[in-house]
């Protein structure tokens, strides 16, 4: 037969419309699971304040668990055997921990209080020093123009909890409580000091209080950075000739009534800009949370295995034919793309004025998403049936140590299969040099698009993200139409190379004059994130008839299990390196929009260069890949008549939707 050849599906071969549909949810939730976490852990840098380098080791650490885990459990459900099958059982109870888990991981508190990002913002009626309204500007920054000609000194006057209690109301008081430490961003040409003002007293009639500073000089501190100073509040001096002096000598921080800045000695001319006034939490907060959050994601991630490795195998064993295996991924990834129609939204929702401030918002979208992975997650479970391939088989009988022996020896047999080897390595290229480069585009368009401003920021990914969602959707079913007339490898090297288009586009996209260029680059991208898992899974499924007729053995679960394992492996590895670029590029969230050109232009660099090179790797490595549908159907033929069963007419055909 020609290497052309195409065969008609069977009618025993075809999967249920049902069947389809129930694993098109789990799909769903696998995704949105998957997609989840990524989206969010930027919260634990733009919101809650931690170190990027520590966001890293927790986007990187959890994964590797995860990584060994998967492996153990796909042998584990492989040698399963319960009147509920092998696989429903994890499927059910993996979908239920990961949702609970994943909303109880993000009830965190707030790591800072940045005066001018979130509301009161609005309501602070900040004044300049010459009793003059201050102006916003578009990131939430403070702004003035001064002269020292006409005045030497500049100030911005921000309204503290009492007062804005007083003429807000309570809702509108922000608590200042447990915040030790001030961050404040200036940027003021030939500024050499500035004083820093907590004034308790300022309405003598209301209340007794006094008034507290700071006297901040550039380069004063070795926690300086650019036009960055830190102090901790314990550092404040009292004021002796401000103030009525009739308080408790210790600052109240709920007793505010204004905080305030004062610059003197200006020269020139100019634009006095705050883009940030912070107070923070101690350091012992966040080495505590960075804990709490390490364990809780390795938690997760361990539930998630329990319920993404079973999930995965099954479909890899619900159909023989191998068109058929690529119609029902095409159906279950397009409903699976859902997932990320709706992820890119997140930071926007996150960041937005529903709530108090970012981590606020993720611990209520947290909440929902927990909600959607437990209740839907458990779909796959009730509905699907497993199809029945070899007889069933009794190891638990063989102990601990034979068992764990056969795993390992499994293991090895497994990475011997050089079309699957193939598959992993291209996988592991394209998606996470993917997730890597994708990792940086928030940055890049809240810093380098926007000048700081996240909101706007926050759309612009929702709408980038959503277009490249609805693009895929696309993508999924023109890549099955595809692959079943031409072939899935050269489904994919064609698909691929189409990808590397669109990350090339996203350098010129990349444009702070015309922000929404970078939405010509999302229908090209999705070809890349739309085809893989679609061809993927349906080349593993090739592989699987392959091994069995090599080993004997019908290892599914296994081959699922390194499948996503080297796919983990490369996740916590685009985690951990998604910090150590970040250090390397020299970001710092606490400048604000005052990262340096270098900084940014680095972080575009990061962003598309990384997914063109891997991409680039992978078509060479797929460009060898030597399962066709011949070979695969001669497989099938010899596996069906070594089982006794009656093969399928082996009649090929044209070209077949």
């Amino acid at each position: 037969m020609s290497a052309g050849t195409h065969f008609k599906t069977a009618p025993e071969d075809r999967i249920s419309l049902k069947q389809k549909s129930a694993y098109a949810v789990g799909m769903l939730v696998n995704n949105l699971q998957a997609a989840a976490l990524p989206a969010m852990v930027v919260i634990l840098n733009l919101g809650l304040g931690m170190d990027v380098l520590w966001v890293g080791l927790i986007g990187a650490i959890p994964r590797i668990f995860d990584a060994i885990s998967d492996p153990m459990l796909g042998y584990i459900s492989d040698n399963t055997r319960t009147r509920w099958g092998r696989r429903r059982p994890f499927i059910f109870t993996g979908a239920i921990l990961a949702g609970i888990i994943f909303a109880v991981m993000w009830q965190l508190p707030s790591g800072y209080i940045d005066i001018l990002a979130k509301n009161p913002v609005k309501q602070h009626q900040t004044l300049s020093s010459d009793g003059q309204k201050a102006d916003f500007n578009d990131a939430g920054g403070a702004i003035q123009n001064y002269d020292a000609g006409q005045l030497a000194d500049a100030g911005f006057i921000f309204y503290g909890p009492e007062l804005l209690a007083l003429t807000e109301g309570s809702s509108a008081a922000t608590n200042l409580d447990g915040f030790p430490q001030l961050e404040i961003n200036v940027d003021i040409p030939e500024l050499k000091s500035f004083q820093v003002v907590f004034n308790e007293a300022e309405v003598p009639d209301i209340s007794d209080g006094e008034v507290y500073f700071v006297d901040l000089f550039l380069h004063n501190s070795e926690d300086q950075k650019g036009h960055l100073y830190k102090f901790k509040l314990d550092d404040l001096l009292l004021s002796t000739s401000n103030g009525n002096q009739n308080g408790n000598h210790q600052l109240d921080l709920e007793a505010i009534k204004s905080i305030s800045l004062h610059f003197t000695d200006l020269a020139g001319t100019g634009l006095a800009t705050i883009h940030s006034l912070k107070l923070r939490k101690s350091d012992q907060f966040f080495t505590y949370y960075f804990r709490y959050f390490m364990i809780m994601s390795i938690l997760f991630f361990l539930a998630y295995t329990v319920y993404a490795t079973p999930f995965v195998a099954f479909g890899y064993e619900m159909t023989a034919d191998y068109h058929e295996r690529t119609r029902l991924h095409a159906f279950a990834n397009t409903a699976g793309q859902l997932a990320w129609l709706g992820v890119p939204w997140f930071y926007a929702i996150m960041a937005s004025s529903l709530f108090r401030d970012t981590v606020h918002g993720a611990r209520t979208l947290a909440i929902v998403v927990g909600a959607v992975v437990a209740i839907f997650g458990i779909i796959p479970a009730i509905f699907l049936k497993e199809r029945q391939t070899l007889a069933p088989v009794e190891k638990a009988a063989k102990g601990l140590w034979k068992n764990m022996g056969e795993f390992f020896t499994g293991i090895a047999i497994t990475f011997k299969n050089k079309p699957f080897v193939k598959l992993c390595a291209s996988t592991f290229l394209v998606f996470n040099g993917f997730q890597l480069g994708m990792s940086f585009s928030i940055y890049i368009m809240i810093y380098y698009l926007y000048n700081g401003n996240d909101g706007d920021a926050g759309k612009l990914m929702g709408w980038y993200g959503m277009l490249t969602s609805i693009a895929t959707l696309a993508v999924i079913p023109l890549t099955g139409w595809i692959a079943t007339r031409i072939g899935k490898r050269k489904t994919f090297l064609i698909t691929i190379s189409l990808s590397i288009v669109g990350y090339s586009i996203k350098w010129f996209g990349y444009n702070p004059e015309y922000p929404y260029w970078l939405l010509f680059a999302a229908p090209f991208v999705a070809f890349g994130t739309g085809s893989l898992f679609t061809l993927m899974g349906s080349m593993i499924s090739d592989v699987c008839d392959y091994d069995e007729l090599k080993t004997h053995q019908r290892r599914e679960g296994v081959f699922g299990a390194i499948y996503w394992w080297m796919v983990k492996v490369g996740m916590a590895l685009a985690g951990l390196l998604t910090g150590v670029l970040l250090k390397v590029s020299g970001f710092d969230v606490a400048l604000g929009a005052g990262q340096e050109e270098r900084t940014l232009f680095l972080i575009r660099v990061f962003d598309v260069g990384i997914p063109i090179v891997t991409s680039a790797i992978a078509l060479w490595i797929i460009s060898t890949y030597t399962i066709t549908e011949t070979k695969a159907h001669d497989i099938r033929l010899e596996l069906e008549n070594r089982r006794g069963k009656v093969a399928p007419a082996d009649t090929p055909q044209g070209n077949e939707g």
